[in-house]
């Protein structure tokens, strides 16, 4: 995973916008723009504020062999985009059904039939494909 990869992830896990992100580690905007649309690299001084703000290594960073750990959310989301296909409708489901689950605002029974209808549909929607 390359280190424009990574950076995403993790400012995606941190809530945070990258403007915000490159103030925070003293560079400008254009300049983490140019590191996350993969035309140039960090200086190393650079590099050691990204990764501390970020809690890794720089090693881990700059080595395209190591890959982040990705939840079940960010597995689907990055499938989608990486498909050319259009993820923020996913994404708004995902954070909605979320909510809905987290915020017990939902009986069992009607999570449990939430799910089931979920099912259903990614079902049918199988079946049409065939």
């Amino acid at each position: 995973m390359k280190l424009n990869e990574k950076l995403d992830i993790l400012l995606t896990r941190k809530n945070m916008k990258r403007v915000d992100f490159a103030e925070k580690v003293g560079i400008t905007y254009r300049a983490f723009a140019y590191y996350m649309s993969d035309t140039r690299n960090p200086r190393k001084s650079v590099l050691e504020r990204i990764a501390k703000e970020l809690n890794v290594t720089t090693e881990f960073l700059l080595d395209d062999e190591q890959e982040l750990q990705l939840t079940q959310e960010e597995k689907f989301i990055r499938g989608i985009t990486q498909n050319g296909n259009n993820a923020y409708e996913a994404a708004k489901f995902l954070s909605q059904s979320k909510g809905l689950f987290a915020g017990n605002s939902l009986s069992d029974e009607d999570k449990y039939n939430l799910m089931r209808c979920l099912t259903e549909i990614y079902e049918d929607s199988r079946k049409d494909k065939k």
